[in-house]
C-alpha cells in the first residue's frame, strides 16, 4: 500500500491516483520519512503523506489483534452508517463547515480498522505493548510547510528489515543505522477527461510529472534518483 514504493515499481493503483488529486501543476514537497533502527527498536518519523502507510504497516504487524484506538476519523460526508457496519464505535461526532469528525476513544479489531485506511483522513495515538502510532491532532494547513514529525511510530527492533525493505525499498547498504528520505514532486501536465462536472473530472484527471527521491544513509551524502509518472 506505500504509493510512493508502487509507483517507483511501475504499478499504477487507485491509492496512488488518489493520493496526487490534492496537487495541481507545480513543484511540491512530498513525502518525508525519518527512520532510526537499534537492536531493540525502530523509531520513525514521517509527514502527513505517509500516515495510510504506516497505518497499513502497523495493522500487518499486529494482525488480527484487538487494540484500543484514541483519535479522530475526519471527512466530508457523514460516515455514521460505514462505521456501523463495519461495528466501529465513536465516542462523539462534530460537524463544523461541513467537515464531520469522529472521535474514537475505543477498542477496535485491526481488521476492521483496515477497511478504513486510505479511504478517510485518520488521526489516532494506537499503543500496544512495545508497538506506538501517534500522530498529532490535526492536519496541517494548505501551503504550511511541514517537517518530518506530524506521525511518530515505535516499533521492536526484530522488525527492521521489514521497515527497510517497505520504505527504503531501493537501499542496498548494510549495517544501517538511520535513514532520511524526501521526495520533490513535479507536476508537469493534468490529463483531464471529457466531463463536464468539473469536481468528477479533477478527482479522475491524471497527473503526469516526475518524482525525485533522495535517500541519505547514516548520515552520508544523499543519493538522488528521478522517475517519471503518470497517475
Amino acid at each position: 500500500m506505500h504509493y510512493i514504493k508502487d509507483i517507483f515499481n511501475k504499478k499504477t493503483t487507485e491509492h496512488a491516483h488518489d493520493k496526487f488529486i490534492r496537487y495541481s501543476k507545480g513543484v511540491f514537497i512530498g513525502p518525508l520519512l525519518e527512520v532510526k533502527l537499534s537492536k531493540t527498536q525502530v523509531k520513525i518519523k514521517a509527514s502527513f503523506h505517509f500516515v495510510d502507510e504506516l497505518l497499513f504497516f502497523m495493522a500487518e504487524v499486529l494482525g488480527n489483534k484487538v487494540i484500543h484506538i484514541t483519535g479522530s476519523l475526519v471527512w466530508n460526508t457523514d460516515l455514521g452508517e460505514d462505521l456501523g457496519k463495519l461495528g466501529i464505535k465513536y465516542a462523539k461526532v462534530s460537524k463544523s463547515r461541513g467537515i464531520f469528525k469522529y472521535d474514537l476513544d475505543n477498542d477496535v479489531a485491526m481488521k476492521d480498522f483496515m477497511d478504513l485506511m486510505g479511504k478517510y483522513h485518520i488521526l489516532a495515538t494506537i499503543k500496544d505493548g512495545d508497538i506506538s502510532f501517534v500522530t498529532k491532532t490535526s492536519f496541517p494547513k494548505p501551503n504550511k510547510e511541514f517537517t518530518a514529525d506530524f506521525c511518530k511510530v515505535t516499533l521492536p527492533g526484530t522488525i527492521a528489515k521489514r521497515v527497510i525493505e517497505e520504505f527504503a525499498f531501493d537501499v542496498a547498504e548494510k549495517n544501517i543505522k538511520e535513514i532520511s528520505i524526501k521526495h520533490k514532486i513535479v507536476v508537469e501536465d493534468i490529463e483531464l477527461p471529457n466531463i463536464d462536472d468539473f469536481d468528477k473530472a479533477r478527482r479522475v484527471a491524471k497527473r503526469v510529472g516526475t518524482i525525485e527521491r533522495s535517500i541519505g544513509i547514516n548520515g552520508a551524502e544523499p543519493v538522488i534518483t528521478k522517475i517519471k509518472f503518470k497517475v
